[in-house]
């Protein structure tokens, strides 16, 4: 064979090998590429209930507590006028708290008065025996831009797919406002025309419980910081050991060293234990033993350990019982958004809710606190609850999302 017909015959193997090769692979696009990124949340102005005081008060009139507290920046503490003036300038406050926010010591600073607190919109707190804001803060009318939920690079939002996220809003909005829109008339939520803007005519408080809504549906929310101390640091904090050398006294003043010489939060109504005089045996004593000793010499007679807040010195009679927050129904109650797109593949919002209703507090979500809705448009369940109803929702919705995943049978048993 030539050298021609050789060279003939490599260069088309050369050309049949090209046409038979994989051509490469393109290079690859995440899957976050086709789509806008999700906007950031816009920057919130820090609660100043949400500052941290270090208090102590032994036996202190009410009057001067609540002039101490008023000094907080962006604290202002009064008593509604529903509670006589000559009750309450006569209710003594004791308790030592460090290192806590000012809410958890407003918790304890009504207990005496056997009071609740309420925080008009404004920041300004009132000791009151009912929720007197909802009736008489005015209504105001307020517009709020509510672009639409869709994170995509090309616009797709049309008319119709715009109008049933407009519906979504205002269910969502409507569960879970219910609790204040049932008890003020003329409040309302209404968008205007097809435009993105919501008029909403609410109390100041309903405004700002209504903005949180809309940032927690478009951008969730951040899982809550654990309380501290915990009911574990606290179990701990009875361990402590202390010298004791104090000579006996007031019970009021006593405890308020206790609570100095072992570092702990400890609180107690000081009209309980008012006349009464303690002496601790000097020596080496635990700090439950010294607190065991002084419940034996008084009405007191049992340990509360409350998370967030530290040692609450009860009555022997169980009846002398408080919720751990003081704040009214309306302000202990918080928003936050759980996720549940993988349970909207298998279940519908209704269903989702009407589980969560069953295991979460049973019977206590037709008044409107708490209150849940499932916002389709982000996947996320919106629940407005106490601190310890979230704890309770969060092990709900863990448990609602792991059953979806469960593959559909025939022997599976629905609920």
């Amino acid at each position: 064979m030539g050298t021609r017909a050789a060279i003939l015959i490599v260069a088309w193997l050369a050309v049949w090998g090209c046409a038979r090769r994989t051509p490469p692979a393109p290079p690859a696009v995440p899957p976050e590429a086709g789509r806008a990124a999700a906007p950031e949340p816009p920057a919130t102005v820090p609660d100043p209930l949400d500052r941290r005081v270090s208090i102590l008060y032994v036996g202190e009139p009410l009057p001067r507590v609540i002039s101490g507290l008023s000094k907080e920046p962006g604290v202002a503490l009064a008593v509604a006028p529903s509670i006589p003036t000559a009750e309450w300038s006569g209710v003594a406050v004791a308790l030592r708290m460090a290192d806590v926010p000012v809410r958890a010591a407003l918790d304890w600073v009504a207990r005496p008065l056997g009071a609740q607190y309420c925080v008009e919109a404004g920041g300004s707190v009132w000791l009151s025996r009912t929720d007197d804001l909802l009736e008489v803060e005015p209504l105001e009318a307020r517009s709020y831009r509510v672009p639409t939920h869709v994170v995509s690079r090309v616009p797709i939002r049309g008319a119709l797919v715009y109008r049933r996220e407009q519906e979504a809003v205002l269910d969502t909005l409507r569960t879970c406002l219910h609790y204040m829109m049932v008890r003020r008339a003329g409040c309302t939520l209404a968008f205007y025309g097809s435009n993105d803007l919501l008029v909403a005519r609410l109390p100041g408080r309903g405004h700002a419980r209504l903005a949180a809504l809309l940032r927690a549906m478009r951008f969730g929310t951040q899982a809550p910081a654990p309380l501290r101390p915990s009911v574990a640091e606290l179990r701990a904090r009875l361990r402590t050991m202390v010298v004791w050398s104090e000579p006996a006294g007031p019970a009021s003043r006593v405890l308020g060293r206790v609570a100095e010489a072992a570092n702990v939060n400890l609180g107690w109504n000081p009209q309980a234990v008012a006349g009464r005089s303690i002496a601790i045996a000097p020596g080496r004593h635990s700090l439950q033993e010294l607190l065991e000793s002084v419940l034996e010499q008084t009405p007191l007679g049992r340990l509360r350990l409350e998370a967030g807040h530290g040692i609450w010195l009860c009555g022997a009679d169980r009846r002398d019982e408080h919720p751990p927050s003081s704040a009214s129904p309306w302000d202990r109650a918080s928003v936050r958004a759980y996720d549940v797109g993988t349970a909207l593949a298998r279940l519908k919002p209704e269903e989702i809710v009407a589980r969560l209703h069953k295991q979460v507090a049973p019977g206590q979500w037709d008044g409107g606190l708490p209150a849940a809705a499932v916002f389709v448009p982000t996947a996320r369940l919106i629940v407005v609850h106490d601190g310890a109803g979230h704890r309770r929702v969060a092990a709900a919705v863990r448990n609602i999302v792991a059953r979806s995943r469960r593959p559909a049978g025939p022997a599976q048993r629905t609920e």
